[in-house]
């Protein structure tokens, strides 16, 4: 079968060895893979050093999976229209390349983050029609209104307009994969028909993950070590985080990435009396493993919202597959995996004393981190396994192919 997978995000950029997993696994098991994507741009919102944009550039990524990267707006700052004119300039060069370069598929995915990656399949012309997946990493527009870049009557006139759009999208699409068992609700109760969705949970690569313990070689601290490492944004709640280590001085804090909140982040860590939060910058994809395993305790953190709470974020099968305790400062699903597989404590953000109390517990219970390990890889291997989310995935695409032929 050949697939057109388009996503907006595609290595070289951090972050993103959940889309390559998706390209590379279904090519392995006999498809043929386009992927249609950007020039490498996030998340720091510049084109990275060595790459040039142009009008198409073509790439052989790995067998079975060809590249087609299209021009777009790099930004990824705090402004609501650079951010749109990130999104929306995507949308429009990849409709040209999908109308134009990618050969007709026999169905259409969609890396549904933004929600406007749709767009090249939404309007495909005929003879490259094909039936329509997407696979929902977030919900729209609840990741826009939730962002807080725009207020009053914009915000408002954004809001039914993406509504308008996202609704028009669940319409035509054959099936909708949803990563966080929370989104097929709001799904249904916005009027989508169950049987279209299916839970289709992101996974992570346990080959990633190396077993080592070389703190002084990666310029981490001794001590109970707590690592995040990912996007440094608005959505991720971190600045209370910090505020928490403060209380718990035996706690050591590694914040590592990149993100609009970076700087903030830097000067409260600069800011802890007792010198235990450090913020470092992201490393390549293929030595994060390295970083994950060499800590006693890895982090998840999101902001408390309707939004946040219907969502999993790839970190949370990475931290599991890594086999460590987690601390999850969030709500929702992200929650009720880690402590309903016994992998770790969750925290409710806002709550400065039981955030600290949940610190406090895992960096003074060393005892514990074994059997909290072991949960958490069992948990991975049983429920986000590369051959688990593969299936579930190629079941969804073939599925809507099949329909597609009837």
């Amino acid at each position: 079968m050949r697939i057109g997978y388009i996503t907006q995000w595609f290595p070289p950029e951090p972050g993103t060895h959940v889309a390559a997993g998706i390209a590379t696994g279904l090519a392995e098991r006999g498809h043929e893979v386009d992927v249609i994507t950007g020039f490498p741009n996030y998340p720091t919102g510049r084109i990275q050093e060595g790459w040039k944009q142009q009008s198409y550039l073509r790439e052989e990524y790995a067998p079975g999976v060809t590249l087609h990267r299209s021009p777009l707006y790099a930004s990824h700052d705090k402004s609501a229209v650079h951010r749109m004119g990130n999104y929306l300039s995507f949308a429009a060069s990849a409709t040209m390349t999908a109308n134009l370069r990618v050969p007709r598929p026999d169905a259409w995915l969609v890396y549904s983050s933004p929600a406007t990656a749709a767009v090249p399949a939404l309007l495909a012309r005929r003879g490259r029609r094909a039936p329509i997946c997407l696979h929902m990493q977030d919900l729209w527009p609840d990741s826009v209104t939730g962002s807080h870049f725009v207020e009053g009557r914009t915000l408002k006139a954004m809001e039914r307009a993406l509504h308008v759009f996202t609704n028009a999208s669940y319409r035509v699409a054959s099936r909708i994969g949803v990563i966080a068992p929370s989104m097929e609700h709001i799904l249904v109760d916005r009027g989508v028909p169950a049987d279209k969705i299916r839970w289709v949970p992101n996974w992570s690569d346990s080959a990633q993950v190396a077993d080592s313990s070389e703190r002084r070689a990666l310029g981490l601290p001794e001590g109970p070590l707590f690592l995040y490492a990912g996007n440094l944004g608005t959505l991720q709640g971190l600045l209370p985080l910090v505020e928490a280590f403060k209380e718990v001085p035996e706690a050591q804090l590694v914040l590592m990435g990149d993100g609009i909140e970076k700087d903030e982040l830097t000067r409260a860590a600069q800011a802890a009396p007792a010198g235990n939060v450090h913020v470092h910058d992201s490393v390549p994809s293929d030595v994060v493993g390295r970083h994950l395993s060499s800590a006693d305790v890895l982090v998840v953190s999101l902001q408390d919202s309707p939004l946040l709470r219907a969502t999993m974020p790839s970190k949370v099968q990475s931290s599991l597959a890594a086999g460590k305790p987690i601390l999850v400062h969030g709500a929702g699903d992200v929650a009720d995996v880690v402590t309903d597989s016994g992998a770790g404590v969750a925290v409710t953000p806002g709550n400065h004393r039981e955030v600290a109390h949940g610190i406090r517990t895992l960096a003074t219970s060393p005892q514990t981190w074994a059997r909290r390990g072991a949960a958490a890889r069992r948990h991975y291997e049983n429920i986000f396994a590369p051959d688990v989310g593969l299936s579930r995935l190629e079941s969804m695409v073939l599925e809507a192919a099949t329909k597609g032929q009837q």
